[in-house]
């Protein structure tokens, strides 16, 4: 019996010896999230990942995440402490690592509205056998989540659309499109040299001359404006423009038309190609948009007068222009004159200010 107790001490001494030299040498540590752009209270997976490389076994090991405190977790709430002075909640677990093993903890998260969420790495904390000495480690890890603007349901959207439908309409009895061949009629003599279709009138024995589809290709540019006048509310109608954007865009992505798209808000961080983004139909260009709606700030960068002296400098001239704006429509008329006397195409106005009101 006392051999047998002699034999247990030996080999805690020799586990006590071994855990005392440095806890955490040869631990690694990494986490990730399974998605970087999310709807609002979509769920997506926090993956953390410990791993023992070398061939001793760790006692003791307390994991010690920073998560923001918007963050929902899903069942494991109870090891989700209290937000603490920098603004973050703490996750906690506690575990051991045998020899060359790693350990994967994974849980289901959510977080609840629009902007740029940052995961500001981890701390592990390692201990001997015994619980006499412990060490700390810092991880600096740092991973970023966006969350898109909620979508809404507005009747000034589909007013704004109907409007644009309808000048649409009313030009292609006017205008024709000097591209699309509809056909071919007698020539009258009133009708211009260049629209003579030769090779057809040889065919025919005599002058004929094309006939254009009446059509245009509607285009539209989106301009966000984020100027507020710093009264209690901004906040509020500065979110709503963001999902009026978002709402605005997937219309036209619906109905198959191109867009540029021009802002004064900014970023919270250095995301590029926001401030303008030149006309495209491609998917990737709807996506740049939702990212940027997503990091957009409530901070702006230039006045509503000199956004729109920046749009009519680009010098897209005769399309049809949509000014979301915080502000009311009774203190637009002169941007909106400004845009449509130098660029020749009519404004439509989405006014999240009198929208909130």
């Amino acid at each position: 019996m006392i051999a047998l107790i002699l034999i247990l001490l030996a080999i805690v001494a020799l586990v006590q010896a071994r855990s005392m030299d440095d806890p955490l040498k040869g631990i690694e540590f990494d986490y990730h999230c399974s998605k970087l752009l999310v709807e609002p209270g979509e769920e997506f997976e926090i993956v953390s990942t410990i791993t023992n490389t070398r061939r001793r076994f760790v006692p003791f090991v307390k994991l010690d995440q920073a998560f923001p405190k918007e963050l929902e977790i899903k069942g494991v709430k109870a090891s989700v402490t209290a937000v603490d002075s920098r603004g973050y909640s703490r996750y906690t677990a506690t575990l051991y690592l045998m020899p060359k093993s790693r350990q994967i903890r994974r849980f289901s998260a959510t977080l609840p509205g629009r902007g740029r969420y940052l995961f500001q790495g981890a701390y592990l904390r390692g201990g001997d056998f015994l619980g006499i000495k412990d060490q700390l480690k810092k991880y600096n890890i740092l991973r970023e989540m966006v969350v898109y603007p909620k979508t809404v349901a507005i009747g000034d959207i589909q007013m704004v659309m109907g409007g644009i439908m309808g000048d649409i309409s009313v030009r292609r009895l006017l205008i024709e499109d000097p591209i699309l061949v509809a056909g071919f009629r007698d020539y009258t003599g009133r009708e211009p040299m260049k629209a003579i279709s030769w090779n057809h009138s040889a065919r025919t024995g005599k002058l004929m001359v094309k006939q254009f589809d009446y059509t245009i290709d509607p285009a539209v540019s989106i301009i966000l404006d984020v100027e507020g006048n710093g009264l209690e509310g901004d906040a509020a109608k500065k979110e709503f423009a963001f999902s009026a954007t978002r709402a605005l865009c997937q219309t036209l992505e619906e109905r198959g038309m191109k867009y540029d798209f021009l802002t004064n808000a900014t970023t919270a961080d250095s995301f590029a190609r926001w401030s303008y983004l030149a006309e495209s139909s491609g998917s990737r260009h709807f996506s740049v948009i939702m990212e940027g709606l997503g990091r957009a700030s409530h901070y702006c960068v230039e006045s509503l007068a000199v956004l729109a002296e920046n749009f009519v400098q680009k010098r897209i001239y005769d399309r049809f222009v949509i000014l979301i704006t915080v502000k009311e429509r009774a203190a637009l008329s002169e941007n909106i004159t400004y845009i449509e006397n130098n660029n020749g195409g009519k404004v439509f106005v989405i006014s999240a200010g009198e929208m909130l009101i």
